[in-house]
């Protein structure tokens, strides 16, 4: 039977960026959300999507792979009065942290491993906020247990 690690991984994946120096020097944990969010978050933050998963069978393991993005969302920085930073440059750089926060790490699940695959993202105009960014990173996580 293949292992829906689903819970897990999210927590997991939660934990790594929350925990990541490089990522909290651009997002403070407190703006790190599961897929829900508040209403009208401060800027920047970032939250979980949707994940999916599909069982992963052999003989003697059973596991599933997940398929989850990380959305990011990014403003211009303005300091004494000027920007010196663009949203888009604030946001691209708040993909790389997230991506640099997770590929290739392995958290412990239950009775096994979760290994994170970064695989490519998507920075795009925020419709919704003038002047604001979105970066999408994508992962693909292989969760193994014996």
């Amino acid at each position: 039977m293949a292992i829906d690690s689903t819970r897990e991984v999210r927590r997991a994946i939660l934990t790594l960026l929350k925990n990541d120096a490089g990522l909290l020097a651009i997002v403070p944990k407190a703006r790190m959300f599961p897929q829900t969010a508040p209403a009208t978050p401060s800027w920047p933050f970032l939250k979980m999507g949707s994940p999916s998963i599909v069982p992963v069978r052999a003989s003697c393991m059973d596991g599933g792979e997940l398929i989850v993005a990380v959305h990011g969302f990014a403003n211009q920085r303005v300091a004494a009065g000027k920007v010196v930073e663009t949203a888009e440059d604030h946001a691209s750089r708040l993909g790389f942290a997230i991506s640099k926060a997770l590929d290739r790490k392995a958290p412990t699940i239950t009775g096994g491993v979760a290994k994170i695959q970064w695989t490519g993202s998507q920075l795009l105009i925020d419709g919704g906020e003038a002047d604001a960014f979105h970066t999408v990173q994508n992962f693909r996580i292989r969760c193994v247990t014996a």
